[in-house]
């Protein structure tokens, strides 16, 4: 067998040799640049993500001056085909004009959603999700149709087949394009698409305030003021473990005690001083530089949010969060948003292609905080966009590498809380103590509680007092 084996070898080799002579034989006869490929992946071109205009709301009006066999005699209305076989079983009218339910189309088969024949009203039989409005167009005033439901939005799509914003899309259309949006048309966005959120601005408001928890009170703790500030100096400033600055303690200052205690101590001032990393009166550009960046949480990959002043170099957005999806990008937004006094009407946002940063704008936009988005797409200017906001851009992806400098030798952490709480603790770090070098070595924002103090864990303990001051609007 094993001769057999060997003889095979002995003959793909020599074949091989063959095969490469020919190759190098033809090679003097035909450029390189000559030979195509057949399996070279074709360069489709993608569906850009595009916000529309905000959709024409009219309140639900019910048709009481005209009886819906009134109706069905003016425009010679016939009862509902049924193709299907299937009769709707249960006794329902529509809302708006009256009619029974043999003019009643079952939208989706499960007799929940209904769509009258004579007025072309939408409705359902669970009344804790009968509307009051009506969506439309704001091109041709037809009224929109629920295509899908998402976690955080509905999606609602115009279907006129007249309407002047799809003839026009249409007609943009090279005859390549055209060909493509024949055999596949979700490649192309020709009508008008509007989101409708279902998120809470209540509760979404009030949620980051509350996303830090602490284990300890910081007030209640068996060491000094200037160990915890030597804690919070080794673990933050210097980018060291809870076990290296518990060391690093025992070793060198011989403060001994435990890296549980580190940790619980470091919890606790971040709880207390986020007080002041979201109530202070900074005084921002209308220049906000965003982009998302990855952490590991139990060995998942988890998300963090940054909003960062590209001008003074403050960080304005700092959470971790479990999905990157537009309800995070959300809340990222309003973290922001929320520390102006007035939105400046210039106040633009600089991000990558990430279409969640459009989901934001829109949210924000219908809820009376609008601000304008660049986005700078891929590694070349392709685009004026990009050509003009790159270097904002650079600015927080380079901020994102100092991140990962400080986060590297930590391994990750073991929970959503505890990478929050350690965010806290770095922006404020970011926001109050450290230098940087475009701002001729100054500090972002300057406190003057903080002149003359040259000490480290001195500074952060006076960052704890002052934090303090803004403890009673962030418990409201």
């Amino acid at each position: 067998m094993s001769k057999i084996i060997s003889l095979i070898i002995t003959f793909l080799n020599r074949i091989n040799k063959i095969i490469w002579k020919i190759i190098i034989f033809l090679s003097k006869f035909i450029k390189v640049d000559d030979v195509t490929i057949d399996n070279k992946p074709t360069d489709e071109k993608y569906k850009l993500f595009k916000v529309d205009e905000q959709a024409i709301i009219e309140p639900f009006v019910k048709l009481e001056h005209k009886d819906y066999k009134q109706l069905i005699k003016e425009n010679n209305i016939k009862p509902v085909t049924r193709r299907n076989g299937k009769d709707i079983t249960i006794n329902i009218k529509c809302p708006c004009c009256g009619a029974p339910k043999e003019y009643l189309y079952n939208n989706n088969g499960k007799q929940t959603q209904f769509e009258c024949k004579i007025c072309s009203h939408i409705f359902t039989n669970n009344p804790s999700k009968q509307i009051d409005v009506i969506l439309k167009c704001p091109h041709c005033r037809h009224t929109l149709t629920k295509r899908a439901t998402r976690e955080d939005f509905d999606v609602y799509v115009c279907k006129n087949s007249k309407c002047p914003y799809y003839l026009n899309n249409l007609a943009t259309l090279t005859l390549t394009d055209k060909k493509k949006f024949e055999d596949n048309p979700s490649l192309f966005k020709l009508h008008y698409v509007y989101r409708k959120f279902n998120i809470e601005l209540l509760e979404l408001t009030k949620d980051y305030r509350e996303f830090i928890k602490t284990p300890v009170d910081i007030s209640k703790i068996y060491s000094s003021q200037y160990v915890l500030g030597l804690c919070l100096t080794y673990h933050v400033n210097y980018g060291l473990s809870y076990r290296q600055t518990a060391s690093i303690l025992k070793d060198i200052h011989e403060i001994n005690i435990s890296y549980k205690t580190v940790e619980n101590y470091c919890k606790s001032v971040s709880a207390t001083i986020q007080a002041l990393l979201e109530f202070y009166p900074y005084e921002l550009s209308d220049t906000i530089a965003a982009d998302e960046t990855y952490i590991k949480v139990l060995g998942k990959t988890a998300y963090i949010f940054f909003y960062f002043d590209a001008i003074k170099k403050i960080v304005t957005s700092y959470r971790v969060f479990e999905k990157r999806d537009s309800l995070s990008s959300i809340k990222a937004a309003y973290s922001t948003l929320s520390k102006y006094d007035k939105l400046p009407e210039s106040l633009k946002v600089i991000s990558d292609g990430n279409p969640i940063y459009n989901v934001a704008v829109q949210y924000w936009t219908q809820n009376g905080l609008p601000f304008q988005l660049f986005q700078v797409i891929g590694l070349t200017n392709q685009d004026e966009t990009s050509k003009e906001y790159r270097s904002q851009k650079q600015i927080i992806e380079r901020f994102n590498r100092t991140l990962k400098h400080y986060y590297r030798p930590k391994g990750g952490f073991t929970s959503i809380d505890n990478a929050n709480n350690y965010m806290v603790l770095f922006a404020t770090y970011n926001n109050f103590l450290r230098v940087n070098k475009s701002l001729d070595w100054k500090t972002p924002v300057e406190l003057p509680q903080l002149e003359g103090i040259d000490n480290m864990p001195n500074k952060w303990i006076e960052l704890l007092k002052i934090a303090r001051q803004y403890a009673d609007p962030y418990t409201e």
